[in-house]
């Protein structure tokens, strides 16, 4: 019998319940570039500058981003999570806004597998009006174009506190500063940082910086960081004001101390991608450099099993 499906009394299969993981979406290669920022461009064409700008990025990553492969195995580890033990089937999907698998590809999967309740996340902890809100629309739309809008969603919004991703994001800390305890720097500089977004959509209402407040408050008394900030990284190249203080600013202030180590804690990221193994890695690793400062960050969370278990939860808390 398959692993994802139950039987009734009557002997009939019962449908799993549906999770479905939702995530920005990366190109394969360097040659999908094109039509990877046409697609979030809503098929607008970019100029020739930004394509070689966004391609020499990936081309300095290897290529091509592992986020799709990460997904993947995120997805599995979930569902394996979730189908222990007794109780009801569950079944995870996964979709990208930009590129496949599409939200509207993975729901028509969905959809032909029977699926009559579903719980839907984005795989970013901090809601927000101006991204989270996107993606719950391109939800709602493939359904409708799928023939399904009956079937029972439970949309997760913020899940930026969760006591488990909490403690998911506390352990690749420990780890990281230990490291560089062992190295020899007792003085270690920590800076949280979270994807920007437009300005303006704070004055609109958006939740989004007291969402970072949030994952950051319940940090602090698991892992105890000493001198810390919170900066708001990989601002788009649309010609609007971008949330701040950016990362950059923030080691210019960490720099005037003279040689420091500094932690970087990338609390609005779940997967190792372009905003982590360009922008840190390599961008903001040059930029602190050269104002001798030592920069490290925390592992991203991938595959780790307190942050499977965390999206484990979420959805149990969301079903119940």
């Amino acid at each position: 019998m398959n692993t994802n499906t139950r039987m009734t009394d009557s002997g009939a299969a019962e449908p799993p319940i549906g999770v479905f993981l939702m995530a920005h979406g990366a190109p394969n290669s360097v040659d999908d570039i094109p039509q990877y920022l046409k697609n979030i461009r809503g098929g607008t064409e970019s100029s020739q500058e930004v394509v070689q700008i966004i391609s020499d990025r990936y081309s300095a990553i290897g290529g091509s981003s592992p986020l799709r492969e990460i997904t993947t195995g995120q997805a599995k580890a979930l569902e394996d999570f979730l189908n222990q033990g007794e109780g009801p089937r569950f079944k995870v999907y996964f979709g990208m806004r930009n590129w496949s698998p599409y939200i509207i590809d993975s729901v028509r999967q969905m959809v032909e597998d029977g699926v009559k309740q579903v719980c839907v996340m984005c795989l970013a902890p901090q809601y927000s009006t101006w991204s989270t809100e996107l993606y719950f629309k391109a939800f709602r739309t493939a359904l409708k174009e799928c023939g399904a809008p009956e079937i029972d969603t439970r949309f997760i919004g913020s899940w930026a506190d969760h006591p488990l991703l909490i403690d998911a994001i506390a352990d690749r800390y420990q780890v990281a500063q230990k490291k560089l305890q062992d190295e020899g720097w007792e003085k270690i500089y920590t800076i949280f940082t979270v994807h920007s977004i437009p300005s303006e959509s704070l004055d609109y209402g958006d939740p989004y910086a007291n969402e970072y407040d949030k994952t950051v408050n319940a940090l602090l008394p698991k892992i105890s960081p000493g001198t810390w900030f919170q900066a708001y990284q990989s601002q788009g190249m649309i010609p609007v004001p971008w949330l701040g203080p950016t990362v950059e600013s923030t080691l210019d202030k960490v720099a005037r101390y003279g040689r420091r180590a500094v932690l970087m804690v990338p609390v609005g990221f779940v997967s190792d991608h372009i905003e982590v193994l360009y922008d840190i890695d390599i961008e903001f690793k040059q930029y602190a450099e050269k104002r001798k400062l030592e920069l490290r960050r925390t592992e991203s969370l991938n595959l780790s099993p307190l942050f499977i278990e965390a999206m484990a939860s979420v959805v149990w808390e969301n079903l119940a």
